[in-house]
């Protein structure tokens, strides 16, 4: 039996703003390339989204993603902006991760000139601290540089979010970490701990995971920091049997669209209803290709693996690529 899905919404992706280095545990890939899209085209062709979902499809999600950094001139962020706007929400955090390093004077200019365009926060993702989140984010020097960018933060009055990663070579310096960043002046809105999903380039850092062992014996400092959307750490023996439960079920997806130059006039001179279907379409013809997901799990789970998972999304996704590796059969869009 083949998986099925079911399309529960479209997320329209830009590559406009490339990363300055690439993080080892990237879930993108590759992250230096840049579309020549003007972001302009980019919007319309979203506002058009939202206006066929406010007409005719209240059920369908429509998010957007303008990336991979969030390093904007001041128009696209305004843009941005908009769009977070169309989904009732407000755009106030700029995400740290692939900006490209400024010196002092100039930081602080953009600093300035990002707060006066309404963003009240950062949101910092860091793996360990000094060299240990260096290697994992691929440029020296980052961590000092995304530390400095919160302490002026703070100064300003502005607030920020923390994504710590825990992994076996984070561990070992975590508490160190948290007392670097208690050192830092300013609001701390949200502080959590996660592990990396299988996805991207992290898919080769198996070895990386922790196990039920370490979980069950972390730190309290550390262990309270387990919240929110990604809490549920399990093993790949306590997400089996939970799996298998709905293994039948159709998989609920966000589909993905790229838009780049490449497509934008065909996009462009398609109606919404079209796309939205066409690429369904896609996404069902590749999953067929793929076993159900009990067949997955007979073939190629570990009921006896003790490393752990946020999302049972990242095993499906796990065996999917052993699949892929033993057959020749290609992985499906995700």
């Amino acid at each position: 039996m083949a998986r099925e899905i079911v399309a529960r919404g479209l997320t329209l992706s830009l590559r406009h703003a490339p990363c300055a280095h690439i993080c080892r545990y990237c879930l993108i890939s590759e992250t230096r390339k840049g579309s020549a899209l003007p972001f302009s085209r980019f919007e319309r062709l979203v506002h058009r989204f939202f206006d066929w979902k406010a007409a005719s499809k209240p059920d369908v999600e429509i998010r957007t993603f303008v990336g991979p950094s969030f390093d904007y001139d001041l128009d696209t962020l305004q843009g941005v902006g908009r769009l977070r706007a169309r989904r009732g929400s407000t755009f106030e955090t700029l995400n740290l991760g692939g900006l490209r390093m400024r010196d002092a004077d100039t930081l602080k200019a953009w600093l300035d000139e990002r707060q006066a365009a309404g963003i009240t926060g950062f949101h910092t993702s860091l793996a360990g601290c000094d060299k240990t989140h260096d290697r994992w984010n691929g440029r020296a020097g980052d961590f000092a540089y995304q530390t400095s960018i919160l302490r002026l933060a703070g100064e300003r009055g502005m607030g920020r979010h923390e994504r710590l990663f825990l992994a076996q070579n984070t561990l070992p310096v975590f508490e160190r970490l948290l007392d670097v960043l208690d050192g830092i002046p300013g609001e701390v809105r949200n502080r959590y701990v996660t592990l990396f999903f299988y996805a991207g380039l992290a898919t080769r850092y198996e070895s990386e995971r922790i196990t039920e062992d370490i979980r069950d014996a972390l730190p309290e400092r550390i262990a309270r920091l387990r919240r929110g959307r990604f809490q549920d750490w399990r093993s790949e023996r306590e997400w089996v049997p939970l799996m298998m439960e709905s293994a039948r079920e159709p998989r609920r997806m966000i589909m993905k669209l790229d838009v780049s130059e490449a497509n934008i006039d065909r996009l462009e001179s398609s109606s919404c209803e079209a796309i939205f279907a066409e690429r369904e379409q896609a996404y069902r013809e590749d999953y067929r290709r793929m076993p159900a997901l009990d067949e997955l799990c007979a073939r190629y789970g570990d009921p006896a693996s003790r490393k752990l998972y946020m999302l049972s999304r990242d095993l499906e996704q796990k065996w999917m690529d052993m699949h892929a590796r033993e057959t020749g059969e290609k992985v499906p869009l995700d």
